[in-house]
């Protein structure tokens, strides 16, 4: 699950144990943390004696609350090799660690990626790459690689994810030689129509003979899937996905290796849950 407002919920204490409380209760296993660079901002997480505050919030998760994996996002490999990275280099225990980087660059994007797009302005100008998408997937790409040596020969394994939405084949081909999971974005106001937004993207997968761990992300705004999660459970939305894969492709569960979900995002999905179980009750 990816955790928007971050910054307002780390150093209190409150708003730690209900993030925390959610995941476990609904058997979340993995966070992907927002808002880190607002957090650097005001804690210095790559100075060792500044950043207890993550580091302890961190253990916490994995240790009282048994979250398996604790993951950052960000926009560019730069922003690891200066904060996280840093940050994990700093702490001495595993418990304490990042164990994922989540790259969420979304180079498809023609108005990001254009001329004065934000891409282009903040960084393909300033490293000499045309803006446009041919420009933006190679920073894309790049930035991939640079994640992967981060971790290399390190004690501590770091996974790099990448997450990826609307792709050619060739595309998805390089980037997942280039990570260790792809999130697969799949968008809609039910399962059904999620697997139909995506059942393209799923089969350049297949028809690449593509090994890669795959994780599909559902986005839980009230225009997509949100609102239906008020009134059926995870576990429905889950099984009705794989259902409607097996009706209409049976060789994607068989041959795609698809480990779960990913919600997007904590503040979206928790008011959904909530009502659902206020309105079981």
């Amino acid at each position: 699950m990816y955790v928007d407002n971050f910054n307002e919920i780390l150093g209190n204490p409150t708003k730690e144990d209900k993030l925390l409380s959610f995941a476990q209760k609904n058997n979340i296993k993995i966070l992907i943390l927002y808002e880190l660079n607002k957090v650097h901002k005001r804690i210095s997480l790559s100075d060792r004696r500044n950043n207890n505050i993550l580091s302890e919030f961190i253990q916490k998760a994995k240790q009282k609350y048994l979250i398996k994996k604790i993951g950052a996002s960000g926009e560019s490999a730069d922003f690891f090799v200066k904060i996280i990275n840093t940050y994990n280099n700093s702490r001495q225990k595993s418990s304490e660690k990042f164990d994922i980087y989540n790259l969420e660059y979304e180079y498809w994007s023609s108005k990001a990626s254009g001329i004065d797009g934000y891409y282009c302005v903040n960084y393909l100008e300033e490293n000499g790459i045309p803006c446009g998408r041919e420009g933006s997937f190679k920073f894309f790409i790049d930035n991939l690689k640079q994640l992967k040596n981060l971790s290399k020969g390190k004690p501590h394994k770091v996974e790099v994810d990448a997450f990826v939405g609307y792709y050619t084949q060739n595309e998805i081909v390089e980037i997942a030689k280039n990570c260790d999971r792809l999130v697969v974005l799949a968008i809609g106001k039910d399962p059904k129509f999620c697997f139909a937004s995506t059942q393209t993207n799923l089969e350049s997968i297949l028809n690449s003979n593509i090994k890669t761990k795959a994780s599909i992300m559902f986005s839980t705004t009230m225009n997509d899937l949100g609102y239906w999660l008020k009134f059926e459970s995870l576990d429905r939305g889950e099984f009705l996905f794989f259902f409607e894969m097996n009706a209409k492709n049976n060789q994607l569960k068989k041959k795609l290796n698809i480990e779960g979900f990913t919600y997007h995002t904590y503040s979206y999905l928790e008011k959904s849950v909530s009502y659902y179980y206020y309105n079981r009750n």
